[in-house]
């Protein structure tokens, strides 16, 4: 029987933050027990006796609920000045693992499994260890031979059938410190790859009927939860780990709601796959989907969060101001007159090197925003939402403004964008969009009045600088990174762009939002309001109105279109005809697939899902414009973006 065993317990959490900037990871709660608490009753319950933790990411908060832990297994705390890697965090340790096999686990995994495939691996002639392996989830990178012997373990075909993914969870022989590279920081794989030089090899094992969860972001965080009630429903492993008392919904419903001991719900607070930790007060009249909120860290001040002006939290993680390391908060907090924790929630990084977060404070609730002047659009938005507020565009109004801190906070629209609503119901356009249209038409008109008028200062104006800048993103990204044409932008394709840029460049010329797709308008009932509008400036009309019109996130008709472009003509200062709006489409739409590219090269491949609609709307422009060599290429790039999608890429 192996007795002793490490556990890492030293992660940054990196992908679960904010949740980690308040809990360590293995703090993390499953049902109201920690993850590490979890694998500590596992590994006690397989005979071990000895179990060793390392620690460095908020090590006090571990340390003091391991030492005051009462537990079968005797705790050896390993603090790290530096993090050492799950390699080199064998090293502190050589004596006291000595001579013995020992388990090797990751702290934040949740999981079901039994000891005995994975010593009768180990033991097995010319094995080092056993890795556990999961053959149908994760991102399987690992590779195995006809004897089960793990050969590779960064697939250079990663998810392919017959490939596994790594569990944390290893059954190691002492031999293996050896192996370890010289070096403080390492990591076990490396010493795994290290001992196949010298035909000494992990042996891989996938246990049918077991459990394994990587609890590595908010949602799979979430989703461990969702599972582990499935498996109680359903009398499978890893349904042990599902608290009943725990859950206010019942076990045969397949949504969950997690009160933690110290957080309360109002009776009337709808719940629904959402976790609730800490002390933490919901307040009545609010529904929580698919929400972690992490309350304070005193018991006599519980975190209020919800109310009735702030009744919909769906998607949030939300902790207190206090937890949170962003010095842009506290001096908002101030001049908004916010005494007491705060309820703060990051809505993520956005465009233009800003971060958002959704403050709660009783019922008061604003939109917070930190920027940098890089950009030096950010420093315009408060000034421009004045403005367009005094030209009666209706926008969120500017609650605090701390251009030495480089914060904002502003009026808390909610969620209910233009966007949402045309998914939701896409036949709706024309209940919705003409109020928008007449919101386009006050931008183009009084705000353009008011801007010449007065001298406003906006963005450098459409020019063919401008023009080329967008063309260069759709052939950098999108063209060359994307779909690998290696000579860029044909000249044929070219030539007709500019010719776009050129009758654009005719066109009367207007204050422009620049970014007005459906995302970035907010409604309240029947009002809209205009986000995101840091970069306006001079240039065509169209450009606007074809951001509305031929927008990638939604589907309009073009029945709907040319009604649309009737209700703006109503109001507008230069109503442009259907060829006018056309192009200023083609224009619009090469920038997007651009900006669509750019955000995926860094990681953002969400917005990938748009440019096959983009790309059609831009065949169809194309089309009614007569460009046809635009239009060759942009066939070519929908068979190539068809072919993509059906190879499972993104």
């Amino acid at each position: 029987m192996v007795k002793k065993a490490l556990v890492l317990a030293a992660g940054f959490g990196s992908r679960l933050r904010p949740l980690t900037e308040a809990i360590p990871k293995p703090l993390l709660p499953l049902w109201n027990v920690p993850l590490i608490e979890h694998a500590l009753l596992r590994l006690e319950s397989w005979g071990v006796t000895d179990i060793m933790v390392n620690l460095h990411w908020k090590a006090d908060a571990l340390e003091r609920y391991l030492s005051s832990r009462k537990g079968e297994a005797k705790i050896t705390l390993s603090k790290e000045k530096e993090i050492l890697g799950t390699g080199g965090a064998l090293r502190p340790l050589r004596r006291q693992i000595g001579n013995d096999q020992f388990w090797l686990l990751n702290a934040d995994i949740a999981f079901s499994v039994e000891p005995e495939p994975f010593v009768e691996a180990a033991n097995l002639p010319g094995s080092l260890g056993a890795v556990w392996l999961e053959p149908d989830h994760g991102p399987r990178t690992v590779e195995i031979d006809y004897a089960g012997r793990i050969t590779c373990y960064h697939s250079i075909e990663p998810g392919v059938d017959g490939n596994y993914t790594f569990c944390g969870l290893s059954l190691l022989k002492p031999e293996i410190f050896k192996y370890l590279p010289d070096k403080n920081f390492c990591t076990v794989i490396e010493a795994f790859e290290a001992a196949m030089y010298d035909n000494r090899f992990m042996r891989g094992v996938a246990v049918q009927g077991s459990y394994w969860a990587d609890t590595g972001t908010p949602s799979s965080y979430l989703d461990a939860h969702r599972e582990t009630k499935r498996r109680a429903r359903k009398n499978l492993p890893g349904g042990e780990l599902y608290a009943p008392e725990a859950d206010r919904l019942p076990l045969d419903l397949p949504h969950f709601f997690c009160i933690g001991p110290n957080a309360k719900a109002a009776p009337d607070v709808k719940g629904s796959d959402s976790i609730l930790i800490g002390n933490l007060r919901v307040e009545g009249n609010t529904s929580v989907t698919n929400s972690v909120l992490v309350g304070s860290d005193d018991p006599k001040h519980p975190l209020s969060i919800g109310g009735k002006r702030s009744n919909q939290l769906t998607g949030q993680i939300a902790l207190a101001d206090t937890q949170i390391n962003e010095p842009a908060l506290k001096p908002l907090l101030e001049q908004l007159g916010w005494s007491g924790e705060t309820a703060v929630s990051c809505l993520g990084a956005r465009g233009s090197n800003r971060t958002f977060w959704r403050l709660w404070h009783g019922e008061n609730t604003a939109i917070a925003v930190s920027y940098s002047t890089e950009r030096f659009e950010n420093t315009r938005y408060a000034g421009h939402t004045r403005l367009l507020a005094e030209c009666g565009v209706t926008v969120p109004a500017v609650l605090a403004d701390i251009p030495e801190s480089q914060c904002q906070a502003f009026e808390d629209w909610g969620e209910d964008s233009l966007q949402q609503r045309m998914l939701g119901n896409p036949g709706k356009a024309l209940d919705w969009y003409p109020a928008v249209m007449a919101l386009t038409a006050k931008l183009h008109g009084q705000v353009t009045d008011k801007v010449k008028t007065d001298g406003v200062a906006l963005e450098p104006p459409f020019d063919r600088a401008l023009y080329e800048w967008e063309r260069q993103l759709f052939e950098d990204y999108l063209l060359k990174e994307r779909f690998g044409f290696e000579d860029g932008l044909p000249a044929d394709v070219r030539k007709e762009l500019e010719m776009v840029a050129e009758k654009l460049m005719s066109m009367p010329q207007v204050v422009v939002h620049r970014d007005l797709q459906s995302s970035n308008i907010l409604f309240r009932r029947k009002t809209p309001a205009m986000i995101d509008f840091q970069g306006m400036r001079m240039g065509p009309a169209v450009y606007d109105l074809a951001s509305l019109l031929y927008d990638p996130y939604v589907e309009i008709d073009e029945a709907a279109r040319k009604k649309l472009l009737d209700e703006y003509a109503k109001t507008g200062p230069n109503a442009p005809t259907e060829e006018e709006l056309a192009l200023g489409a083609v224009q619009r739409l090469i920038q997007a697939l651009g900006a669509y590219g750019r955000l995926a090269s860094v990681g953002q491949t969400a917005f990938t899902r748009h440019i096959a609609p983009a790309l059609d709307r831009l065949l169809e422009v194309a089309d009614q414009c007569g460009l046809n060599a635009l239009g060759a290429l942009t066939e070519e790039l929908i068979h190539r973006e068809e072919q993509r999608l059906r190879m499972g890429g993104v």
